[in-house]
């Protein structure tokens, strides 16, 4: 009847055919005898009770569908694939097979019969009231808070190796992505919300559930490194690689050996990289950053589409996923808009047509956090308590008479340029960097004149090549090293340079900025708190360098620390860790102005130039102006009115000030200083700042106060009906998770004291308020994990992000830990026990306690969704994860003693098993349907 080269396992269930031929007798393996147990020991239970022994060729599977059973296949290395329920049988070829569904894994397998040992899940020790040793409630509980921080881990990816402190509004993106069972959309979070912190957030989440394997990420140019960089640093997301910097494809094939890729989208348009790329195999997931960039215009019945475009267009049909980032993704053009959610959602074109009649339609595919409503763990705003002040250079008869000269140089080149067409250009772009320079300090300018006259003098050579892609945060260090050829721009410009250059050398004996800066800023900032540390930012090397040869003479070499564009990531590291250990100053170009966060040791902040760009302004604020920031942030502005520039420039941030002020009062009841920065982030993204400076040169002041006033007018329109339609996106909401078992720390810390005293690992000291725990591992757990017999068994652990970043010893006992993934396994395994028990709770009340596995899958039979939920049932019904759950969990659980009846457990489990079907049905929709329901434990309580 069986196949004899397969050996029994014991537990399998065997029947043999009885003497009258008519009817079975059924039993279980206790024992394999002879060679390759030929013999089988079984204790037969119908239809009489009885053991024996019996050869293993005279039975057959005893099975039956619906049994519980799991994988025990024998043999070195082979993996159990867990335990399932018995969906079928076959006879193949006079082999006995059972297809068996896994739903952790959600696979189907037919098997061997002989390799199957049946066990009792939670459900039939409930329903069968099952008593004595298979009863433990603190396994239970460790049991159920093992399935709930791994679901909650997998929904949000909030417990995985993060250098991050997730927030509140980045968890209930990523969980409402995720739970969607729909992977397209566009995130059009406000500016300074952290797209990218989210982005990883989502791709580790999605690794978590092993649904993604290829990944393409593609950025702007000069973004590709600082992706890159943020993904490992933050995420431990190393695999990510550059195309075209990190490796190159010279045969198609080539592809199959990179599977998570970041691009330049101006590198990938062009045509014979797009050719390679699209000879790729299919992405998972291909993500967009600055999705405004893809432009697409309709005019009349004609689109008009950019190459950035067609890029995203073409690879569409190479994903099934796609995310486009964005915080301004409408910027008051319909057609652009919905040609960008056209990219997303192919399939509801029609419908995106009829957007302005169903906006409602937006809901699910774009989603939109807003500054203004962004609050921390403990409902706090974020954005709050900040001080500006504006700190003005007095007038001097050196910076008046330099500015004058400067002026007319920079109208004379404006001309040049103009006069020579598009070919003139690049003498445009000079002379605003010139501005620039000179709005920065005295030094820039002067070294910048300097390096011009020496071009022109054939003294300097050097070559600066302007068509390699430049990080945007170190394009201000890019312009400042920028070549010139050595032909004059206009006529006599090598005399008016000489005279420049004379003024610039006074203006620097009498730099009265710079008095300004140490006199009125930073003494006054120490007089009041002589050990207080102060972030100054500039756009430019050249001042970065003055500041510091300045700050060093007065204070001292060991006080100052630099980032800028020229050091790498563990460079800036090391300098920020030394400021906040010993430093007092830290000065930063463009490059800290993103990615930095110095929250924690500081709170006051000095720009000493001015951004032309005021997003960027925003940028550098936000690196103290941030959650975790105890003190109000206060942010001194250097201006310097008597030039004409510096009028400009602060006659630009006046109007875009008034206007921010008027839009945000119009549109919240209450005022609040973070819509005020949502505001402004979308304005500077609509404005183009050197546009109306450039134009200020050739047509005047009055012109330039029409200009700043038209742009503004353009922006507030545009603002408005993006706002406007926004209203039908979805956001982050405080309910977002109400109806879900929500994990927190002391879960956590409750889950690893809890495993300790199971496994007999010593819990030796608790120091740091407890966030430190030192450990003794016993031999048993260290031969488990695979640790040297040498190696030591102490280890000292924690869950507190920035404890173990402080600590290098330390082990973070987040999800990527080897040791929290032992506790979490062990937990979960069958023979840990606490399928069932009998627990103490008054907070519970009478009656019984569940906890289940949910699943959904998409429409073609792939999981998109799994929850755990937790059910409490009693006379008042059935009710899903309710506080006095997630209170029970927090402690150890206490036994108690019960004799239940089994047609009172029935009616218990089918009034758990109505709400969670319930629950199934109310999570379905139209990328969603039921897939399985695995019942992880099952209790009385009393």
């Amino acid at each position: 009847m069986s196949d004899q080269r397969l050996t029994h396992v014991t537990g399998c269930w065997v029947s043999q055919p009885l003497p009258s031929g008519e009817k079975y007798r059924y039993g279980m393996v206790k024992m394999p005898h002879g060679d390759s147990g030929s013999k089988l020991q079984v204790s037969w239970f119908m239809p009489e009770r009885y053991q024996g022994m019996v050869d293993a060729s005279l039975v057959g599977s005893g099975f039956q569908n619906g049994m519980d059973v799991q994988d025990a296949t024998p043999g070195t290395g082979v993996r159990s694939l867990g335990i399932g329920s018995i969906m079928q049988q076959r006879i193949l070829a006079g082999s006995q097979q059972v297809l068996v569904d896994f739903p952790e894994s959600g696979e189907r397998h037919w098997l061997p019969y002989q390799h199957l040992r049946q066990v009792k899940g939670a459900k039939h020790r409930f329903i069968t009231a099952a008593t004595g040793k298979e009863l433990d409630a603190e396994r239970m509980r460790l049991r159920m808070l093992a399935h709930a921080i791994e679901t909650w881990n997998e929904n949000t990816g909030a417990l995985s190796h993060l250098n991050i402190e997730p927030l509140p509004h980045q968890i209930n993106l990523v969980h409402h992505i995720l739970a969607s069972g729909n992977f397209n959309w566009l995130i059009a979070d406000d500016v300074g919300l952290g797209k990218t912190i989210e982005t990883g957030m989502l791709l580790h989440a999605l690794h978590q559930r092993r649904q993604i394997k290829r990944v393409l990420l593609i950025t702007p140019a000069g973004l590709t490194k600082q992706w890159q960089e943020e993904l490992y640093d933050k995420f431990m997301l190393d695999e990510f690689e550059i195309y075209g910097e990190d490796f190159s494809i010279n045969e198609t094939r080539q592809w199959k050996m990179h599977d998570h890729v970041i691009g330049s989208m101006d590198r990938f348009k062009q045509e014979d990289h797009l050719a390679s790329l699209l000879q790729a195999e299919d992405w998972d997931l291909i993500i967009f950053d600055e999705g405004h960039r893809l432009s697409r215009r309709q005019y009349g019945q004609k689109l008009d589409s950019s190459d950035r475009y067609a890029l995203a267009a073409s690879l569409r049909g190479k994903t099934e996923h796609m995310l486009l980032l964005s915080a301004t993704p409408h910027q008051g053009m319909q057609d652009k808009f919905i040609a960008l959610l056209e990219l997303l959602r192919p399939e509801r074109r029609r419908e995106l047509m009829l957007l302005s009649l169903k906006p409602e339609i937006l809901h699910d595919m774009v989603y939109r956090n807003h500054k203004a409503d962004v609050t921390d763990a403990e409902g706090n705003f974020i954005f709050q308590g900040k001080i500006t002040r504006a700190m003005k250079v007095p007038a001097s008869e050196e910076s008046q008479a330099f500015d004058k000269g400067l002026q007319d140089y920079l109208r004379r080149g404006y001309a040049a340029g103009v006069e020579m067409g598009r070919t003139g250009n690049a003498i445009g772009f000079v002379m605003t960097v010139y501005r620039k320079l000179a709005a920065s300090s005295s030094a820039a300018i002067l070294n910048a004149l300097r390096n011009r006259l020496a071009r022109l003098e054939k003294k300097l050579n050097d070559e600066h090549g302007t068509d390699e892609p430049v990080d945007e945060r170190y394009f201000g260090e890019w312009e400042e090293q920028l070549a010139t050829n050595a032909k004059e721009f206009f006529a006599g410009e090598i005399m008016l340079l000489n005279e420049l250059i004379e003024e610039a050398e006074q203006l620097m004996h009498n730099d009265c900025k710079l008095q300004l800066f140490i006199d009125e800023v930073i003494r006054k900032i120490l007089a009041t708190n002589p050990v207080e540390k102060v972030l100054i930012f500039t756009e430019y090397r050249t001042t970065q360098d003055y500041l510091c040869e300045t700050l060093r003479y007065h204070f001292g070499e060991d006080k100052v620390e630099l980032i800028n564009g020229s050091m790498g990531h563990a460079e800036r590291r090391d300098a920020i860790a030394r400021f906040e250990d010993h430093g007092q100053f830290l000065i930063s170009t463009e490059a800290g102005g993103e990615g930095i966060n110095l929250q924690r040791q500081c709170h006051i902040m000095i720009n000493f130039d001015l951004p032309w760009n005021p997003m960027r302004l925003v940028q550098r604020i936000g690196r103290l102006y941030r959650y975790g920031q105890k003190k109000k942030v206060v942010v001194f502005n250097i201006h310097q009115p008597d030039t004409m520039d510096q009028h400009i420039i602060d006659l630009l941030y006046d109007r875009i000030d008034s206007v921010v002020h008027d839009m945000a009062a119009v549109q919240k009841d209450e005022f609040n200083e973070g819509l005020k920065d949502e505001i402004l982030g979308e304005l500077a993204e609509l404005i183009d700042v050197e546009d109306i400076l450039q134009a200020a040169t050739l047509q005047g002041i009055e012109r330039t106060r029409e200009r700043i006033d038209e742009a503004l007018r353009q922006a507030q329109t545009s603002i408005g009906k993006q706002r406007e339609l926004f209203e039908y996106a979805a956001r982050s909401d405080a309910n977002e998770l109400r109806d879900e078992l929500q994990i927190t720390q002391e879960h956590l810390l409750s889950f690893v004291l809890g495993m300790c005293y199971q496994l007999g690992i010593e819990v030796a000291e608790r120091t740091h308020k407890s966030k430190l725990l030192r450990i003794r591992l016993s031999e048993l757990v260290m031969r488990e994990l695979g640790m040297s017999p040498k190696a030591s068994p102490r280890m000292d652990v924690t869950l507190d992000r920035e404890l173990a970043a402080h600590r290098p010893d330390t082990q973070m006992l987040d999800l990527n830990s080897p040791l929290m993934r032992y506790l979490l396994n062990k937990a979960r395994d069958y023979d840990f026990g606490g399928l069932a028990a009998v627990v103490q709770g008054d907070e519970l009340g009478e009656g019984a306690l569940f906890g289940a596995m949910l699943r959904w899958q998409g429409l073609q039979g792939k999981r998109m969704r799994e929850e755990f939920v937790t059910i409490q049932v009693n006379e008042g019904g059935a009710k899903l994860n309710t506080e006095a759950i997630g209170q029970w969990l927090l402690q150890p659980a206490q036994p108690a003693e019960l004799k239940p009846m089994p047609e009172h457990c029935k009616a218990l489990f089918a009034g758990a098993e109505s709400a969670i079907n319930q629950r199934l049905a109310s999570v379905s929709n139209r990328y969603l349907i039921p897939e399985n329901l695995q019942w992880a434990t099952a209790g009385w309580t009393i």
